[in-house]
């Protein structure tokens, strides 16, 4: 007859019992790095998109300054434009000029032939050569850096060997690329399109403050101010809030914590 003593539960044997800790151990571990992880990569996201927000927010509040100054009249002191009536300078920055054209064409090829002496110390090839012409490939040029003047009639550059006008009444495209720093532009009275390249930072706050100086061209200035205020209070409804889930606020009030 077997026996056991009653209400004594009977004890795993070490050997067991050293598998259950290894066993659940690693898992709080994954568990926890993983959730730590989440926060740090929640907490990014939300800074590279609080950048963005305030970038948009800090141009925005630049060019409402910008246009509330022009409906007064008031300007920047500008002795370099011999500007038209009504004209207003809104902008002056430095970018590179480019304008359509074609690269140099470009030979490939070699000869095939003999060499025969004449008198000494002369000899005369005798052969033909063989090879292609590539031609060059359209596209833009840049010529040059210099300023840039944005008022509200047309988009000027003042360069040493290059002076260009875009007037918007003659404006027939405007393209940017992917960097939005690079623009091309076409207008009536030239055949060739031309633009014009900032830095990165220029070319973001550029193209707003073009935006707006089209649209200040159709609409008036003072129509400008309310569109830009109006965008102003859109944008401050849609500014980024960190967002983190139950398990990711429990890591980041444990790392807040540890810290």
């Amino acid at each position: 007859m077997t026996m056991s003593i009653v209400g004594k539960p009977s004890q795993p044997e070490p050997h067991s019992r050293q598998n259950h800790l290894i066993t659940i151990a690693p898992m709080g571990f994954i568990a926890d790095f993983k959730a730590r992880r989440s926060v740090k990569r929640a907490e990014a996201l939300f800074e590279l998109e609080m950048h963005e927000w305030q970038s948009e927010i800090d141009i925005l509040n630049s060019a409402l300054d910008i246009f509330t100054n022009a409906a007064k009249g008031d300007e920047p002191e500008d002795h370099q434009l011999v500007q038209k009536k009504g004209e207003l300078v809104l902008w002056t920055g430095q970018a590179t000029y480019h304008e359509a054209g074609r690269t140099p064409s470009t030979y490939s090829g070699g000869s095939s032939g003999i060499s025969i002496p004449v008198v000494a110390g002369i000899r005369v090839r005798v052969g033909q050569f063989k090879g292609s012409i590539t031609p060059g490939v359209d596209t833009q040029i840049d010529k040059e850096q210099s300023l840039v003047k944005l008022t509200n009639q047309r988009l000027i550059f003042t360069g040493a060997y290059n002076t260009v006008e875009w007037s918007f009444a003659k404006l027939l495209s405007a393209a940017r690329n992917e960097a939005g720093n690079d623009f091309i532009i076409g207008v009536s009275n030239r055949k060739k399109t031309s633009g014009l390249k900032f830095t990165d930072s220029d070319g973001k706050v550029f193209a707003r403050l073009f935006a707006l100086a089209l649209y200040a061209y159709e609409n008036g200035i003072p129509e400008t101010v309310k569109e830009i205020k109006a965008e102003i209070t859109k944008r401050n409804r849609e500014k980024p809030k960190l967002v983190l889930t139950a398990s990711t606020k429990a890591a980041k009030g444990e790392l807040e914590h540890n810290i």
